[in-house]
């Protein structure tokens, strides 16, 4: 069982609901509607770069330091606020929001990507693509046929921590209470990658969602 990273988080209510009301911070007394099916685009939302994504930049580099200590690697996108879109499969909006960085390794034959994602227009869990299933955007990770492990299970915060590995690489996203999602991917471009899934695991746990609240408290 996975132990998260300690932090304040609030409780919300089920994602059965139509939309669901939380706050945007366990600090703030605002509360903000989060719908579901995913948000409206924003052009605060559309390649931006601010206070908020630079919180976000230095806690990856902090877990970074601490998690792969030994693995040389520059920004390849500094961390920035970015929308899906297409998650309908028909609709430009709506999307997914989130923060993103990438980062490629200085032995040119591997990357990671980062990301933590506000609530909204999010299945969580892995999608159970083994048979061949429609791709379903709404999940942010799948099993297909090719995978050698794909794996759920639960902090105990109650957070639901999932994976899914190949061997060439290893995508893992934690799926928190409050509805917020944290995530990364490495992965080698050629032959199999030496992260493994609790390394990578390990790392996301770290990635704290709170940056993203901010932001959406003050847009």
């Amino acid at each position: 069982m996975y132990v998260a990273k300690t932090a304040k988080r609030t409780a919300f209510a089920a994602l059965a609901a139509a939309a669901v009301l939380v706050p945007a911070t366990a600090a703030s007394a605002q509360d903000t509607e989060i719908p579901e099916e995913g948000w409206e685009y924003s052009e605060q939302w559309d390649f931006v770069q601010d206070e908020y994504t630079a919180e976000f930049q230095a806690d990856v580099d902090e877990a970074l330091a601490e998690h792969f200590a030994d693995w040389g690697s520059e920004a390849g996108l500094e961390a920035t606020r970015l929308q899906n879109y297409y998650i309908d499969g028909v609709n430009e909006t709506p999307v997914q929001r989130k923060f993103k960085v990438d980062f490629w390794g200085d032995s040119g034959n591997d990357g990671l990507e980062a990301g933590i994602y506000l609530p909204g227009g999010i299945t969580p869990g892995i999608q159970d693509s083994t048979g061949g299933e429609e791709y379903d955007a709404h999940y942010l990770l799948r099993c297909t046929a090719a995978d050698t492990a794909c794996e759920t299970s639960e902090t105990e915060d109650g957070d639901v921590v999932a994976y899914t590995t190949d061997g060439t690489y290893v995508e893992a996203a934690v799926f928190h209470e409050d509805g917020s999602v944290s995530w990364a991917w490495f992965g080698a471009f050629e032959g199999e990658t030496d992260v493994t899934p609790d390394q990578l695991v390990a790392f996301v746990l770290d990635l704290d969602t709170e940056p993203v609240w901010h932001a959406l408290e003050n847009d």
